[in-house]
């Protein structure tokens, strides 16, 4: 049904599919199987809001299939650091508050009901939410695929504080490790469909009268990106089985890691084939270029991990 649907045809589908009440009953079947079709199909929209949304448990997020999204305002591309500052803190006691947003959103087709802006008052973070403010938010397309709707907005808006403190912090953790979660089966979708393309490739193919994917060189690195795609994939699988933070975090990483082997890999193997624009594989690296570098990069979230094992936080992230 989503693959007859089309691109922008995606967000009706999943509704008439059912997808939110599954997302309630097992999160983990919603979120593995419309995460690897939205990899494998590229629809113009994502679902990265309403997964993230719901892990929350909060009641308010949670909505009916076709009725107006919450759109998260994500730290911007390239970094796991909240980028929005209140300016204008609220007097204790009062509600609202001035906030300097930046970040990138996705504004698919839907209706959006309001922005969640997750911003920094010092060291602490507060959660705010405000209404789409077309007057003093600019908008404009994140990275080099406009059709993914990923879209980059800065501006000073008007907004009511939901949560501060230490639950802001807690709700901004589940936020963040559902997207994480959501994006690692997204991006092993995206390089599981690279590689494909290229074995395809290499195995139909022939220099000097041998298939190209018998030279040595060639196998070496396919085995690269399969050996980065087998642990990517379990590492998304385990990211279910503990309540630990750093979870989803290393699952993103290696999700990360294996689309970048298989971006760098597949795109010398396919050569000049490979930069057409009749190919499908450019289709494919500019949606992973985006949703790498979303909530952090692979080499940014290697880094915050490794900082916390020097700090000798060794959390036991999956059973064995």
């Amino acid at each position: 049904m989503t693959a007859a649907a089309g691109p922008d045809g995606w967000p009706d589908a999943v509704a008439e599919f059912g997808w939110h009440e599954l997302l309630e009953e097992d999160a983990e079947t919603a979120v593995s199987i419309l995460s690897d079709l939205e990899g494998r199909l590229l629809p113009h929209a994502s679902f990265v809001d309403d997964v993230a949304l719901a892990a929350t448990g909060r009641s308010e997020w949670q909505r009916e299939p076709n009725a107006p999204v919450t759109r998260i305002v994500f730290p911007p591309l390239g970094s796991a650091r909240v980028g929005s500052v209140v300016e204008n803190p609220a007097t204790p006691g009062a509600d609202h508050c001035t906030v300097a947003v930046s970040g990138i959103v996705s504004l698919d087709p839907r209706a959006t009901a309001s922005l969640l802006v997750p911003a920094r008052l010092g060291d602490d973070l507060i959660l705010v939410q405000t209404p789409l403010d077309e007057q003093n938010l600019t908008f404009e397309p994140a990275g080099i695929e406009p059709e993914s709707r990923w879209t980059r907005v800065a501006g000073t808006v008007e907004g009511t504080v939901l949560s501060t403190g230490d639950e802001a912090a807690d709700l901004w953790r589940d936020i963040r490790a559902a997207a994480n979660r959501a994006l690692a089966y997204e991006l092993n979708a995206i390089g599981r469909e690279m590689l494909t393309a290229t074995v395809d490739h290499v195995t139909s193919r022939k220099q000097f009268g041998r298939e190209l994917g018998s030279f040595q060189a060639v196998k070496h690195a396919l085995a690269d990106a399969r050996v980065w795609q087998e642990c990517a994939e379990l590492a998304a699988d385990a990211a279910w089985e503990t309540s630990a933070a750093e979870a989803p975090i290393l699952a993103k990483t290696l999700s990360g890691r294996f689309f970048r082997s298989a971006a760098e890999n597949c795109q010398q193997l396919l050569g000049g084939m490979g930069f057409t624009w009749e190919h499908s594989f450019h289709r494919y690296l500019r949606r992973g270029l985006i949703l790498e570098q979303l909530l952090g990069t692979a080499a940014g979230l290697r880094t915050e991990l490794g900082a916390g094992v020097k700090r000798g936080d060794m959390p036991v992230l999956a059973s064995l």
